[in-house]
């Protein structure tokens, strides 16, 4: 049988391949009929169809061959799809797209769990390469936060011999935490008399041993001493885009959201910049919408005005926009980080974590954005954080009526049942990693035992707010993991890990997260007007698959492999046989 099964699946990849290699030539004609297709459109009102009919960058009619053919003129290209499936183009609703272009440049585990002496090996690899060296430093990215488990075989491969004198970081996938060894904490001045000086709210950001001591491990803001360190880099930011961009179309992704485009307080924004450059030169392959870091506690219309600077200056470029703010209402629950901020103490701290804004300050804030006509976007991942943010949203829905701004909340880890129904009722959108959602060390070993068993049942509880008519968009964090929709929707349908499922009532159904990739997702970016559906007037974006995404089992779903995306009625990504 199993000879049967792979003879059938060489036969289909073979019959696929001679398809597409029929289809390639005519796909880019600037008027065409794409038809005889299995078409999951994203819209809700006609999710299916065999037949889109495209001019130049849009779509002009879907439906039934028939039908559709009626809409263009003689001289139209027919292609015949001969039965394979096409998705809308899908849409991530929170990619650091061009740190994850850098990313992948540089030496980066992508959330690989080595051992310390597994570290210490691919940690000379990079160094003799040149892709692990900022300066003196060598830096590794995409370490897996299990990794802090073992700080002290850490420090023992790497506080002795040939990195004794070596500045070593590790960074954390997470983005809120790494581990410095001691010729690092040395230059940084983290010694156990800077940690004896700080206030208890401060010395949550440093590890320490049994005595004190600095162990090498910061989270959040304990970056800054060590970042005051670092040798200044100089990313080549080109090189950066041009990776993102190639990365993203080859998951059949055409849109994201870039959640940290800078700081508001910075005079200068290398992100910005990259991606007005990438559009003014026609590079752009995907539709970005853009939110740039600011402080919730500070003077809101101070960055209000600021902000609207940065759109005047932005927005007159095509497929890239700024949209907002982003704001950290705190930081991450794994031990031994426990920054984020939940309701119940952490038992083995009694800390609640930390809630990085005064929630007044936060609802004055969101009021002053929202009534500017701009959105926010919020990282929360403990429930406390999540609470504060929806009372925020609610502040301003109550001054300034329902203004339509898709206010967003990101990453939700723990959600109390009593916050499900606020989504809808304020109209705040749930972007979700459900990559995350699964059976393994990092949502068990070292969550489970460090908070209480009535917070830890509602670990990304995606059905239950599905199901309270929260509005499900996907998401991916990457580079903190990877963008893979379809690893994505798998991992949300079965939350089965190394470990287990994690929690079963909590799966998603399928055709929920094509939705979340597509149409949801185009909501958090404001632009589903233009893009998520296979609709008319609407941008001619599309994913050729390989397989049939609705059918096949979820174990199938996850290998699916883009074949070509399609951005504005072009070409932008062919997967190479």
């Amino acid at each position: 049988m199993k000879y049967f099964r792979l003879m059938f699946a060489i036969r289909f990849l073979i019959f696929s391949t001679a398809i597409y290699a029929q289809q390639t030539p005519l796909i880019n004609s600037n008027e065409k009929i794409i038809f005889n297709a299995k078409i999951f459109t994203a819209d809700v009102q006609q999710p299916y169809a065999e037949a889109v009919a495209i001019r130049a960058d849009k779509i002009i009619a879907v439906g039934n061959f028939e039908t559709v053919k009626k809409s263009v003129g003689k001289n139209a290209v027919m292609i015949d799809m001969q039965g394979q499936f096409i998705l809308p183009g899908l849409i991530d609703s929170h990619s650091h797209s061009l740190d994850g272009g850098y990313g992948l440049t540089r030496a980066n585990l992508f959330d690989s769990i080595l051992t310390a002496d597994g570290l210490a090996g691919y940690a000379q690899k990079v160094k003799n390469n040149g892709t692990g060296m900022i300066g003196n430093f060598l830096v590794i990215d995409g370490i897996n936060i299990s990794t802090w488990l073992h700080i002290d075989e850490l420090r023992k491969v790497f506080d002795n011999g040939v990195y004794a004198n070596q500045p070593v970081l590790l960074r954390g996938s997470d983005g809120h935490t790494e581990w410095g060894n001691n010729a690092v904490a040395q230059k940084a001045g983290l010694s156990k008399d800077f940690i004896q000086q700080l206030l208890p709210s401060q010395k949550k950001y440093y590890g320490t041993g049994d005595d004190g001591s600095p162990n090498g491990f910061v989270a959040d803001s304990g970056f800054d001493k060590i970042d005051a360190v670092m040798p200044e880099e100089n990313i080549d930011w080109n090189m950066a885009g041009e990776k993102a961009l190639e990365y993203n179309n080859s998951l059949g992704i055409t849109a994201w959201l870039d959640p940290a485009a800078g700081d508001i307080s910075a005079d200068k924004n290398d992100y910005l910049e990259t991606y007005r450059r990438f559009s003014l030169q026609n590079k752009l392959t995907a539709h970005v919408a853009a939110v740039v870091v600011a402080d919730a506690n500070a003077d809101a219309q101070t960055q209000v005005n600021k902000l609207k600077l940065l759109q005047k200056k932005y927005n007159g470029t095509k497929d890239f926009s700024v949209i907002g703010f982003k704001i950290f209402a705190d930081g991450v629950i794994e031990y031994p980080t426990q920054t984020a901020a939940i309701s119940e103490p952490y038992i083995n701290s009694g800390s609640k974590g930390a809630l990085m804004f005064n929630p007044e300050k936060f609802a004055h804030f969101v009021t002053v954005a929202d009534k500017s006509g701009l959105l926010v976007h919020v990282h929360a991942i403990g429930d406390l954080a999540v609470t504060e943010a929806l009372n925020g949203f609610e502040a301003a829905r109550k001054a300034n009526g329902n203004s339509g701004i898709p206010h967003t909340i990101t990453h939700l880890q723990i959600v109390k049942p009593s916050d499900f129904p606020r989504f809808s009722q304020l109209g705040v959108l749930a972007s979700m990693q459900l990559l995350w959602a699964l059976g393994d060390v990092t949502t068990i070993d070292i969550v489970k035992p460090y908070i209480a068993p009535d917070l830890y049942k509602w670990q990304y509880p995606a059905r239950s707010l599905l199901q309270a008519g929260a509005t499900i968009c996907g998401a991916s964090d990457w580079n903190v993991s990877s963008a893979n929709p379809f690893e994505a929707i798998y991992e949300a349908e079965t939350r089965k890990g190394e470990m287990g499922v994690l929690d079963s009532t909590q799966c998603m159904p399928r055709i929920a997260m094509l939705y979340a990739y597509t149409i949801n997702a185009a909501k958090a970016l404001r632009q589903q007007a233009f893009i998520g559906s296979v609709a008319p007037g609407k941008y001619a974006d599309l994913v050729l698959v390989d397989r049939d995404v609705l059918t096949v089992s979820p174990e199938a779903m996850e290998q699916t492999k883009v074949l070509w995306t399609m951005f504005e009625g072009k070409i932008v990504y062919t997967t190479k046989h």
